[in-house]
């Protein structure tokens, strides 16, 4: 199987407040079907989205929103109210890695800290099988849709919750891991703000570039970690988390349309 990264940063974003924000519609999961378009959303947080994004998630009928950050995270950038929204579900995921990095910036240490994501994806896996239950539970059987789900910057603890869901979807691992990868063209401008910033004051700022983006190897370590103790991929859904597959795919699929 080969697998494409994908790097452009020409993707537009939907929100001009919220780069990661994105619609999980459209990925072809077999038998003449396709995710639903406008039921599903993965984004990083939504505390700096504008009155036009607000706007915007109105228009898009947003009802829920699914949090998978710490307190400590919702109370330094609390998610701005959305009038649409009826249910707001915090499904909490320590981000223990973001605490650990800071001595491997300290000493400069990039390959440090890319191990310390690699640690970090293997960790969620054994620790936050019950969260991750609980997050397809609720698109499961909540009657508020459409939803978004969500953690700091939407690419970790939200890029595993999207690979869990979309493998219930049925959808294949190439378009899964195109999904993956694809944070980093959403956070592109904000990576390159960052790591600007903290060149601007005489420190080396690529040495944070493991901690903004997603990387294969990520990814992989995580499989890893299932493959050891779980099985396949698929068997860790069906079986770990337990996804009521048939429930989700009845939700969340559509026909292929055939335009003439």
């Amino acid at each position: 199987m080969t697998i494409n990264t994908i790097n452009n940063s020409s993707v537009l974003p939907i929100l001009e407040g919220q780069r990661n924000f994105r619609d999980l519609g459209g990925l072809p999961a077999g038998n003449g079907c396709v995710t639903r378009s406008g039921m599903i959303y993965r984004s990083g947080d939504l505390s700096a989205i504008t009155d036009n994004d607000i706007s915007v998630l109105e228009n898009i009928g947003l009802t829920m929103v699914i949090d998978f950050r710490s307190e400590r995270e919702r109370v330094r950038r609390p998610n701005r109210d959305i009038p649409s929204v009826r249910e707001i579900r915090t499904i909490a995921i320590n981000d223990s890695a973001r605490e650990m990095a800071m001595e491997y910036i300290a000493r400069n240490d990039a390959a440090g800290l890319e191990n310390v994501l690699i640690k970090d994806y293997r960790r969620i896996i054994r620790e936050n099988q019950n969260e991750y239950r609980q997050f397809l539970n609720e698109l499961a059987f909540s009657p508020h849709l459409p939803v978004v789900f969500h953690c700091v910057a939407g690419k970790d603890r939200t890029g595993l919750a999207a690979v869990f869901l979309l493998t219930a979807l049925g959808v294949q691992f190439d378009a899964i891991f195109d999904d993956y990868i694809a944070s980093i063209s959403y956070n592109a401008t904000l990576t390159t703000k960052l790591i600007n910033k903290i060149n601007s004051k005489g420190h080396n700022g690529e040495i944070i570039r493991p901690l903004l983006e997603v990387k294969k190897e990520y990814l992989d370590a995580a499989l890893t970690e299932i493959r050891e103790n779980h099985g396949d991929l698929h068997t860790f859904v069906i079986k770990a988390l337990k996804a009521d597959v048939a429930r989700l795919q009845e939700r969340f699929l559509e026909p292929v349309t055939l335009r003439p």
